[in-house]
């Protein structure tokens, strides 16, 4: 388990700094957006993040095959709090929640795709050739006893 939490930390933290990157690259960042915090602020938000959202996924998850779907599960219950709520938040602030609607369903795009990374990560490792599988060895039959006595 603690090999699937660094792992999915790891990729979760490069795939919201992948979509942050994207989202200000092709200026999709609402207008009046605040500047970007510091680095550091910014990589202890995010690995908080991934943190809580491992975690969410690996209370929902079970062994019954099924990963993707406890994988956007968890995403999009960590979407309720990142996107519809956020804005409530927002708009309880006294600021303008239109443009952050907008961003309500790229989020939702980013934590189906978090989601379905968590799910990928839970999954064995596959070799690349299929093993044969191993038959047991047989167990001998015990003697039935000897019911004749000893020879005289």
């Amino acid at each position: 388990m603690s090999r699937f939490l660094a792992l999915s930390i790891g990729l979760l933290i490069l795939v919201m700094a992948l979509f942050q990157f994207g989202l200000a690259s092709l200026g999709w960042l609402p207008p009046g957006a605040p500047d970007s915090p510091p680095p550091r602020v910014q990589m202890g938000a995010w690995g908080l993040e991934a943190l809580g959202l491992a975690a969410l996924f690996l209370l929902i998850h079970r062994d019954d095959g099924k990963a993707w779907l406890s994988g956007l599960l968890a995403g999009w219950i960590a979407w309720v709090f990142r996107g519809p709520l956020l804005v409530v938040a927002v708009a309880a602030a006294g600021l303008d929640p239109k443009p952050y609607w907008g961003m309500t369903f790229r989020w939702w795009v980013l934590y189906s795709i978090c989601g379905l990374g968590l799910a990928a990560l839970s999954r064995p490792a596959r070799s690349a050739a299929p093993s044969a599988p191993v038959r047991p060895e047989p167990v001998p039959a015990p003697q039935p006893p000897d019911l004749e006595g000893p020879a005289a």
